[in-house]
């Protein structure tokens, strides 16, 4: 009798595995199915968001072609959000050769929508002539429309331009009050830059 139960007692373990084997796959492989499904059906959304599954890492081994290779159909089917990750591998050579250019072209094109990030891109790669002739007067233009629309990097850097007085006059009163705007949304270098600016201010 006593066998009969532990015989018992293992078909339902192994019955208890298959059970979760089955709603782990139901419920944590078929969105990925899904996703998949909708991003070879030309969805922009779904197609960024293959992009950073590959880029991140997460649920798939970490691949940048791949990763390119998403960005680049999602970007020219629209999806802004792709055309700056495009950008950011173009500019650090992931996925692809490196090629300024082309990170330049993608962050003006996105800039264009108005989305912030591009726009902050933009003007780190006039500041800098990354993909472009330097200008650092347009850099700071950019930038500042940017911090000026509640951008919290873009106040940051924007603080650093007035600090340093590049593509504008130094003032350091402005790069506090840009310093501060920042800081009230919790970006952390901001605070950093605080720190740096405390006795420096009469």
């Amino acid at each position: 009798m006593t066998e009969i139960i532990e015989v018992r007692t293992g078909w339902a373990a192994i019955f208890a595995l298959a059970v979760a084997w089955f709603l782990l796959h139901k419920y944590i492989q078929n969105p990925l199915k899904k996703l998949l499904h909708k991003a070879s059906k030309n969805d922009p959304e779904a197609q960024y968001q293959m992009g950073m599954l590959y880029y991140t890492g997460k649920r798939m081994k970490r691949n940048f072609q791949q990763a390119f290779s998403w960005f680049e159909t999602a970007a020219n089917n629209g999806n802004v959000r792709a055309m700056v990750a495009l950008a950011g591998l173009y500019n650090a050579g992931q996925g692809c050769e490196p090629n300024p250019k082309r990170a330049f072209d993608w962050y003006k094109t996105a800039a264009k929508t108005n989305d912030l990030e591009a726009r902050v891109n933009l003007a780190v790669c006039y500041l800098q002539g990354i993909g472009t002739t330097k200008n650092e007067t347009k850099g700071f233009e950019i930038m500042k429309a940017a911090a000026d629309e509640k951008s919290p990097i873009a106040a940051t850097l924007l603080g650093d331009l007035y600090t340093k007085g590049q593509g504008t006059e130094k003032d350091q009163n402005t790069a506090l009050k840009y310093y501060l705007q920042a800081a009230k949304q919790g970006e952390p270098f901001s605070k950093e830059r605080l720190k740096e600016l405390k006795g420096k201010i009469k």
